[in-house]
């Protein structure tokens, strides 16, 4: 579920669950995300600590792209 979507929860899990949440790290974090060693394993709130991003922020279109996928899920 979307809304179970926190700063611990690694960059890994969210993208692998939910792939459209991709999009939200390709628009705060750049293209090259996804080839970064730390990705995958590092926790949300550590890659927001890194990019100067604001984690509420972060979180919150997280759980706006998950919830597209879970109504796809569902249609």
């Amino acid at each position: 579920m979307p809304e179970n979507i926190t700063g611990d929860m690694t960059t890994g899990t969210v993208t692998t669950t939910w792939p459209s949440t991709k999009e939200v790290f390709t628009k705060h974090f750049g293209s090259g995300c996804f080839t970064c060693p730390a990705f995958g394993g590092e926790p949300i709130s550590m890659a927001c600590t890194m990019h100067s991003t604001d984690l509420d922020m972060f979180i919150a279109e997280l759980k706006e792209a998950a919830r597209k996928d879970e109504e796809a899920r569902s249609a």
